[in-house]
């Protein structure tokens, strides 16, 4: 091959080599350069000029700023620096926006408590009828329990809304008087047998709460209702069966008036029972004398009245028990006689036993 003609080619496979490595080293070098991106790295064609107006549905709301707890709404307070914080005021149901509020005018904000009775210290009251009313006394302004053997109807006056309050929720009466007065008679009659049990209420300003009055009926000798009777009797309190009895209960009463301090010890099971110390000048009839109760003690079903008596006539006075106002299981005079009117001997103290107590039982 001529000299001339392998040059040319010898040219052409360097300039190819030249070539090669040249874009070989572009590449290593493109590679090897890393360019942060952001907005400023656009280019300028990609972005719209200031002046041009968007159209509307390129517009978008701008994203409004999440609540996170930071702030209290229309408060104009700094959150409290706890773990919880509040959310906004608009947020919360009503009785937490009512108590955010109050906390905003810096009123103190009432948590409700559970507001606990205490049981009164006689436990509950009982009463049977067997015939004559039952008696129901009140205090005005405090609420008693009446619970009858049943649920029941009741017969009131028209007008019992004007001085008494007076609700049945099954064989439970809630009766609260409004105003003091006098005996009205309300007639309960039981749903289940028909029984009708005829109830006195009477309401005093000076009284205070009294206990809940349980009453049962006494069930003829023989009848259905008889065993349930017994044995609901002996299921409320085996403590109230095993009390004092009637001569317990009055030698007791006798010790606490009489006895020096050093012997009048308690008997167990035997508690006094609060009572109303105001004169009862009809508690003995046919006499001239002051009648007033000094104390009033319970053991089981039954109480026991301490009455001071004293005589306001200018001759010696015979105690006449026969002539004693109410329904009493037992009666016993200290002495059987006082003297006249200013001596030492014109005072006596007679002790009155009930199923029930002393106003119940006038």
């Amino acid at each position: 091959m001529p000299q001339a003609t392998r040059l040319p080619e010898r040219l052409t496979v360097r300039f190819a080599w030249f070539a090669c490595a040249a874009t070989l080293c572009c590449s290593v070098a493109t590679a090897q350069q890393v360019q942060e991106l952001n907005i400023r790295s656009v280019p300028p064609d990609m972005l719209q000029p200031s002046d041009m107006a968007a159209t509307p549905t390129e517009v978008r709301p701008r994203p409004t700023a999440v609540d996170l707890g930071e702030r209290i709404a229309d408060t104009g307070q700094a959150a409290e620096p706890t773990g919880v914080r509040p959310v906004g005021a608009g947020a919360l149901p009503p009785a937490q926006r009512a108590a955010l509020a109050a906390r905003g005018t810096g009123a103190k904000v009432s948590v409700p408590v559970v507001r606990r009775v205490a049981r009164p210290a006689a436990g509950v009251e009982r009463a049977v009828f067997r015939a004559e009313p039952i008696r129901v006394d009140l205090a005005v302004g405090e609420e008693r329990l009446v619970t009858l053997p049943a649920p029941a109807a009741l017969s009131v006056p028209t007008d019992i809304e004007h001085v008494a309050r007076i609700e049945v929720i099954g064989p439970t009466i809630y009766v609260k008087a409004l105003t003091p007065f006098h005996q009205i008679r309300i007639v309960a009659e039981l749903v289940d047998s028909g029984q009708l049990i005829p109830m006195d209420f009477i309401a005093s300003a000076e009284g205070k709460s009294l206990p809940e009055l349980e009453v049962s009926v006494m069930a003829p000798a023989g009848s259905a209702g008889a065993p349930d009777e017994q044995a609901r009797d002996s299921k409320d309190g085996p403590a109230e069966q095993t009390g004092a009895d009637m001569v317990q209960l009055t030698r007791h009463a006798a010790r606490q008036l009489y006895a020096p301090r050093r012997l009048a010890w308690t008997t167990p099971g035997v508690h006094q029972v609060d009572v109303s110390m105001k004169p009862v000048p009809a508690l003995i009839r046919g006499i001239n004398a002051e009648v007033v109760p000094l104390g009033q003690w319970k053991s089981g079903p039954l109480y026991v009245i301490a009455v001071r008596v004293t005589n306001r006539a200018a001759v010696p006075l015979e105690i006449p028990l026969e002539q004693l106002r109410g329904r009493w299981i037992a009666a016993t005079a200290q002495h059987g006689r006082v003297g006249r009117a200013g001596t030492e001997t014109d005072t006596t103290a007679i002790y009155l036993v009930c199923d029930r107590s002393f106003e119940a039982c006038l």
